[in-house]
Parts: C-alpha cells; structure tokens; sequence
C-alpha cells in the first residue's frame, strides 16, 4: 500500500493548502528515500524510535537548520500519529525524539521606512487593483490565499465601518475582520467599476496566489526592499501590538487559534537586537 498517498488523502480532508501538503509529501518522501537507502527494503510504517533519531542525527549531519530539522521532525509525527490512529502502526516511533532546539526568532515584519518606500512604489506605479490587493494584505493581515479567494460580496463597506469575511481561513475557519477607513476608500474605488464576482478575478476564476506574490515582488524590486506576502501580515500583526491592542485581539484578527502563535509580534526583530548592542560601541 502507498501509506503516502493514504496520508496525502487524509490532510487534503482536513482542508489544509495545496502549498501545505506538497511540502508534507515531499517531506515523507525524503525520509522514505533515506529509509530505503539505508535498509534497502524497508517501509515507512515498520521504523522505530531509533531510525527517527537517526534521521534526526543524518538532518543535523548535513547542517540543516534547527527550524529545518524539526519541521521533518514535526511532519514524521504527524503521519505516525495518523498511522497509529488507522491502526497501521501499534505504537508510534515519533515519540519520545525530541526536538533540536532553536533559537526563537521574530518574524520578518516591515519597519516604518520600508513599509514607507515600498507603499510610495505601489502608489507611484500600481494599479487600483495592485494598489487594492496589497493595501488589502497590509491592513487586514489576512493571508495571501485568503485575500485571493475573496468573492466581491464578502467585503462589506458602510459609511462609517466595513468588514471582509474569511469565509476558509487556515482549518477551515470563519471569520470577520474589520475595514478601517483606509482600505475602505481604496476598495470603494476599485469595486466602484468590478463587474467579476471575485473580488481579484482570474482568467478563469479568482487571482492565484502566484499571481499575487508576482505582483508583490514587482514593486518590491522597484522599491528594493524585501517583501513577500507574509511580510504583510507580519507587519498587520506588529504594528497592532505596537499600537497597544491585546494579544487576543490580535490572535482573533488574524485568526490564530493559539496566542502562542500571536505572542512572536511581542519578540524583539534583529533590528531592534542590533539597535540594543550598538549602544555599547566604543566609537
């Protein structure tokens, strides 16, 4: 049997990205190679805990990242706890392996001045439909898929309030986020003319997130400056615990069901690390 697919089957049930899935298989098929490469004929439902921490050992070996290492670490445990759930496997290798320990990092948020060139291009060059999209991204914090999916009737604008609904966010979940005055007159304009259904058409239905990242990366070269679509959210999620907002409010905005996942927005970036050290230069 291909264990594999039965699992590739299993995450696209739970509603989980194309994007998410290919990375998870991709994943399981290295460790299978490893597998096969090192028993000949072997099978990824008859390993034990030793062949996890050997693998975990081999990762170290090749000088992967920490992060790298436990992401294979967290994907093996994913699929033997669906194993054992099928009743595949009797006990589950995964456990008891630890993971290596990294340092835990901010994400990569704009500061005020990039988000600042960056916007300037995007308004100097864009059109209202890239200036709709990214300012969208920006103000609302909503992930690249889920602006893309928008459909033209789940952004409500009213004169003093507005609000776009997630109807599938990550897992599935709904949600509500709230427009604020600036994204509110810039989608007012831009939906003023839209004759699509979707809120960012496609040739055949709605704008695919490659196309999105595309137009993000256009005006990031202009601007030269890094950005990609999760910077954009990263810096939604930032700049509202900057402004003082709780880290529950920020959790339901972005729709993280774990605050732990919120809390990084509190970390220090390592810009803010080198600002600290640089106060204790002799020159």
């Amino acid at each position: 049997m291909n264990y594999i697919k039965d699992f590739e089957k299993y995450l696209q049930g739970r509603g989980m990205s194309k994007r998410t899935i290919s990375a998870y298989v991709a994943t399981l098929n290295k460790f299978n190679s490893w597998l096969l490469g090192k028993y000949e004929k072997a099978e990824v439902v008859s390993v034990t805990a030793l062949d996890i921490a050997d693998y975990r050992r081999y990762l170290i070996g090749l000088c992967k990242k920490p992060a790298t290492v436990n992401l294979s670490l967290d994907v093996l445990r994913s699929f033997y706890k669906w194993a054992q759930a099928q009743q595949i496997i009797i006990t589950n290798p995964t456990s008891g392996v630890k993971r290596v320990p990294e340092q835990q990092k901010a994400p990569k948020w704009l500061g005020r001045r990039e988000l600042g060139i960056f916007m300037r291009a995007v308004q100097k060059y864009g059109s209202v439909r890239e200036l709709a999209l990214i300012n969208l991204l920006l103000h609302t914090g909503l992930r690249i898929s889920e602006a893309c999916s928008l459909m033209k009737e789940d952004v409500i604008i009213k004169e003093r309030s507005g609000l776009v609904k997630v109807r599938e966010g990550k897992g599935g979940k709904y949600r509500e986020v709230p427009l604020n005055i600036t994204i509110r007159r810039i989608l007012h304009i831009y939906m003023a003319e839209l004759e699509s259904k979707w809120l960012f058409a496609g040739r055949k239905i709605h704008m695919t997130t490659r196309t999105a990242e595309r137009i993000i990366r256009k005006y990031a070269r202009i601007a030269d400056v890094e950005v990609t679509p999760h910077m954009l959210r990263h810096t939604f999620g930032k700049m509202l615990i900057d402004a003082g907002e709780s880290l529950e409010r920020v959790a339901v905005l972005m729709g993280h069901s774990d605050l732990n996942t919120t809390a990084k927005y509190t970390r220090p970036s390592m810009l803010d690390m080198e600002k600290a050290v640089e106060k204790l230069a002799w020159e």
